[in-house]
């Protein structure tokens, strides 16, 4: 399954609003969202995740959607368009064989408001009572059906603080729980650790398909850890060890960082392996996963190589992600598409960033996807402008001249003198010369 096309209608910030996801050539296999806060990235994950979680999984991920329309006097409204892929189960037509679906949600508020003659008074997610979301419900959708993977995570993953124990048995999980992260934050992301003590427990029985389980994940796992850090071995106890430089740590001992990306991505590869239980490498199988604020807690240099990393160990998974991250705006690859959300005379524009795998991390802070006039800290800022003013002064007062020695140095550190002039410079001269004019 992958997505086409997501519209968003009087909801939140947004007056109207399209993303598109991707095209006649295929799905968009990376979407970066960027944008300051306040701009409503939250908002396009999760309003993705109410929909891919199906009607009856977002009713149970947000049961009463207070406070999310702009105007409470009008009914908001959530659609998608998605894609069938060969392994999603489910035929729909008899002859010619459908593999598009586009579907709608209605949102009310507390505001009287009438829908298919009904009439709503307080806040609901009302699901457009049409054929193809009935099918798409009985196939797509099923609490726990195969296939037609998708899940979502918040800005706060972790793994739980709670020391695990030997489970006998694990669950296939509803389909809604994919997305429980994105709208709980104190939901902790506890069903890699629990799968990996129940493959343990499951190999001591010599359970061919749990030793195969574990050689898959554990390769998985590894790959997306930094240079140094492993997976050792499941103790008695039910605690599962990590080898980092050289000295075992349990899951709970873990830095943040680490135990950040071990919970997205244990997580993933665990809901991939109960999605396509029959697949030789669950890995390789297709899906949409959405990710808010993919940077948390992570390194610059991790965030370097995480779009990279996930885009290798889930090569066929379309990632849509928000970050404030300059690194994996720019690290996702040269067919990745960037959208950036911004405040114009009052609405939310979508405008597509190109060239972002080209450019330094320096020219995409500069760019129109961050607009970052310096990178200067804001006291030094102030004495490189209050430097070049003065400069550029015919005549200077006493202590202009003295405040010009004082700032000489500070400027000579920061950029250098006699340095050929930068484009940040080069604007700061041209604004300067604005200003004196």
């Amino acid at each position: 399954m992958w997505v086409e096309e997501l519209n968003i209608e009087n909801i939140k910030c947004f007056e109207k609003l399209t993303l598109r996801c991707g095209d006649e050539n295929g799905a968009f296999k990376w979407i970066t969202l960027l944008g300051e806060n306040g701009v409503g990235k939250s908002t396009v994950l999760q309003a993705l995740g109410l929909l891919l979680a199906g009607p009856d999984g977002a009713n149970q991920l947000l049961t009463k959607p207070l406070g999310w329309l702009r105007d409470e006097r009008r009914q908001g409204k959530l659609s998608a368009r998605i894609h069938k892929e060969e392994n999603d189960p489910g035929e729909y037509g008899a002859t010619k064989k459908r593999a598009v679906f586009n579907f709608t949600y209605f949102i009310t508020g507390t505001e009287k408001i009438q829908i298919r003659s009904k009439t709503y008074t307080e806040p609901a997610i009302v699901p457009n009572s049409d054929r193809t979301l009935s099918w798409l419900r009985q196939n797509a959708f099923q609490a726990k059906g195969k296939g037609w993977f998708a899940s979502g995570y918040g800005a706060f993953r972790r793994l739980t603080k709670r020391n695990q124990v030997i489970v006998p048995s694990l669950q296939t999980p509803e389909r809604f729980t994919g997305f429980l992260a994105q709208f709980n934050e104190d939901e902790p992301l506890a069903a890699f650790e629990q799968w990996f003590v129940h493959l343990d427990y499951r190999m001591a029985k010599t359970d061919d398909l749990a030793k195969k389980q574990q050689e898959l994940g554990v390769a998985a796992i590894n790959r997306v850890l930094p240079k140094g850090a492993k997976f050792d071995s499941v103790r008695t106890d039910g605690k599962i060890l990590f080898d980092v430089n050289g000295q075992k740590v349990a899951t709970l001992n873990l830095s943040d960082g680490y135990r950040s990306v071990l919970a997205l991505a244990g997580d993933l590869i665990w809901r991939l392996f109960m999605a396509f239980p029959d697949s030789d490498d669950p890995m390789q199988e297709k899906g949409t996963v959405l990710i808010d604020e993919l940077d948390i807690h992570l390194h610059p240099v991790w965030q370097r190589q995480i779009p990279g990393m996930l885009r290798k160990l889930f090569p066929h998974l379309q990632f849509i992600v928000s970050t404030h991250s300059p690194f994996i705006a720019s690290g996702a690859g040269e067919d990745a598409v960037t959208y950036r959300l911004n405040w114009i005379e009052g609405k939310i524009e979508l405008t597509k960033i190109l060239n972002m795998a080209f450019m330094s991390v320096e020219k995409v802070l500069q760019s129109e996807a961050f607009e970052v006039v310096s990178l200067f800290s804001k006291e030094t800022q102030m004495r490189i402008d209050r430097y070049y003013t003065l400069r550029k002064k015919t005549k200077r007062t006493p202590q202009e001249d003295t405040q010009l020695e004082m700032d000489m140095p500070i400027v000579q550190q920061a950029i250098g003198l006699d340095a050929p002039k930068s484009a940040l410079e080069n604007k700061m001269d041209q604004y300067l010369n604005r200003m004196l004019k």
